[in-house]
Order: C-alpha cells, then structure tokens, then sequence
C-alpha cells in the first residue's frame, strides 16, 4: 500500500518569520545558503526529501545579511538560490512546489519593444525547474500566467484581512458608503480600487498620468502631469490601494491632492511596503495628519524601527492554508481559501463574533 507523501518545506531566506513559527519543524528542511566572499554561493541540502511534497517558499525582497559573507542578497540573488535548492533536490520530490508571496520581476510584465521579459521569463524558468504549482500574493499583473497558461498559477490576496483591520481600528463607517471613496493612485491600479469599493459599495475614483517617456529617472519616465477622474473626495474617508509601496512618492502625492480637494481622512492600503527610501516621510505625513494610517502585509521584508502610522496586517492564514488546501489535493484552491468577495459588513461581524 502506497505511503501518501508529507509535505516538506524549505525557506530560502531569513523571510517570512510569522510563518516560519507557525510550520511544525520536521516539516522545515533546514538548507545551508552557503556565499563565498567573491558573492557566489551553493546549497546544502540535509536530505534529498524523496517522494516528499515540497513546498520552496523565497521571498526576493529579504534584507538579511547572508551569515557567511555578509552580502544583502538581490532579488536576483535569491531566484537563483531557488534554481539551486532544486538542483540540490535532484529529481525525487513527488512534486515541487514554489511559493513567492511577492512575484519577481512583476513590474516588467509588458512586452515593450528593447525591454526585456522578465515576468514572463520567470514563470517559464520556473515550468522548467518542474514546479507543479507556482503561488503569488496580489500580483502586479496576473495575466502574465498566461506564459505558463497550462500550468498552476495560484494568486491570493489578503484583501479580507486587510479591510478587516482597517475598518475596525479606523472605526469606518461602513453602513455609510457614500461618506467613503476608494482611490488608484494612477490606471494601474483601477481594478483593485473597484474591488475594493465593491466591498463597501462605494464610489471610486483614479489619477490619470502623462509621462515623459523620452527620459527614464530612477528606473521610470518620470510624470509629466496627472488629472484626478471620477467622484469628489470632499468630506470623505478616502482609501488609497495599490499592490506595494515602492518609494512612497506617488501616494504621498496622491494623499496630497486628495487633502486638497477636501479630504476628510487618508488611508492607505498596499500588500507590499518595500519603502525603498526608507519610512520617514510615511511617519511625517501620519504625524502632521495627512495620512491617517498606512496599512501593508507582512508577506514581504520590513527592517524599519520607525513604524508610527504604519500597520502590519498578518496574511501568514493564507499561506498556511495554501499549503494545507494544495497538499490535500483540493480543486478549487480560492474557494478553499474564502478570497471570493465578501462584504465589509460581513468581514466586520466574523471578526467580532470571534
């Protein structure tokens, strides 16, 4: 009689600690990430994990200093600490599982003639290493799966959780729609401000952007103009939503409008806080009440000692249940998770009943 395979799971990195507490230790395989002091590296595995269920979860933001060189590993560092768990696990896993709450390279999802593909790249490389299943959180463009169009795909959102605690510890009133207004910073981000208002069953509105796309600073063409479309935010709680902040500086700025144009509350909701520059000008911009609160996950790397104003929403469940829902061999993950849409009124009364 045939043994059903355990589940096995390898971090790649000091990454998601919440989660890592909260996985049993046999299941964890405990790699060695070795760097040598020119920056290369290798890994060591304690075991082959044979007809096992693995689960390789990396989260290619982590900060962490490597322990044996001292080197803060790149996003491309620790993709390629993923091809190398797999060569050390050779081909006898049941199945390879990858887990990569923020999806790498999901910025350069367009295919732009001289621009390489690196979203798409990415999926195919995984196709190759032979995972069978491939999980992201809230990606920048989900229909960059549509490279590995025959393969799993699983792209989750903490989006429950994160209204939950925001309209709880903001005490928004929900039973009032039309005293709120969900906000994308620019076009890209229509789709999650309509989710986000579908909720409420409130208005949205967005920023349309002209860029100069004959320059290129700090990586982007930098904006030229930008016009506020849709509904008035005066006297309004005002909820700003994007997939990850990355400097800051164009929520910062949207906040601004919007506080200009009457505003009465600024909030802000983003999966990832990178905070590339830092979270100095967040904290200043909460203790001079421009923006009331800033709400991330805490799916990704986070090393800032000043976090006033900023709120860490755990989305470690999701995972966890992933996991769990995955391994059993479920067919309809997203049903098995409840990310279907759910309204606020609902969320609220789960969490109290509690």
């Amino acid at each position: 009689m045939a043994v059903k395979e355990k589940e096995k799971i390898i971090f790649i990195n000091n990454c998601l600690t919440e989660l890592q507490k909260r996985i049993a230790e046999d299941k964890i395989v405990k790699a060695d990430f070795i760097r040598f002091q020119d920056g290369s590296g290798k890994v060591v595995l304690p075991t082959e994990c044979r007809d096992q269920d693995v689960y390789i979860i990396c989260d290619v933001n982590d900060k962490t200093p490597n322990r044996y060189s001292g080197h803060i590993l790149s996003p491309d560092d620790h993709v390629r600490d993923i091809a190398r768990v797999v060569g050390a696990l050779k081909d006898n896993p049941a199945r390879k599982n990858l887990i990569v709450p923020f999806q790498p390279y999901g910025r350069q999802h367009r295919r732009v003639f001289g621009e390489s593909t690196e979203a798409a790249d990415f999926l195919r490389e995984c196709h190759y290493l032979g995972f069978k299943n491939i999980l992201t959180v809230d990606s920048h463009d989900p229909n960059v799966a549509a490279a590995i169009s025959k393969h799993n795909f699983d792209n989750l959102y903490v989006t429950n959780e994160m209204l939950t605690e925001l309209v709880i510890n903001e005490n928004i009133d929900y039973n009032h729609p039309e005293n709120i207004l969900i906000v994308a910073p620019d076009e890209g981000a229509q789709q999650r401000a309509r989710h986000f208002a579908d909720r409420f069953g409130c208005n949205h509105a967005f920023f349309s952007k002209r860029r100069d796309v004959t320059r290129i600073v700090d990586g982007k063409n930098p904006i030229e103009s930008k016009q506020y479309v849709g509904f008035s935010p005066k006297d309004k709680d005002v909820i700003i939503v994007d997939d990850m902040i990355a400097s800051g500086g164009t929520i910062i700025e949207t906040s601004k409008e919007l506080k200009k144009m009457g505003a009465r509350r600024i909030f802000i909701c983003a999966t990832f806080g990178l905070f590339t520059k830092g979270t100095q000008e967040f904290v200043n911009s909460y203790e001079h009440g421009l923006i009331n609160g800033t709400y991330i996950s805490n799916l990704t790397y986070l090393n800032d000692s000043n976090l006033e104003g900023i709120n860490i929403v755990d989305g470690t469940d999701q995972l966890i249940n992933y996991i769990r829902a995955s391994h059993a061999g479920k067919e309809n993950i997203s049903e098995e998770l409840g990310t279907n849409l759910v309204p606020v009124s609902k969320l609220v009364r789960k969490k109290k009943t509690r």
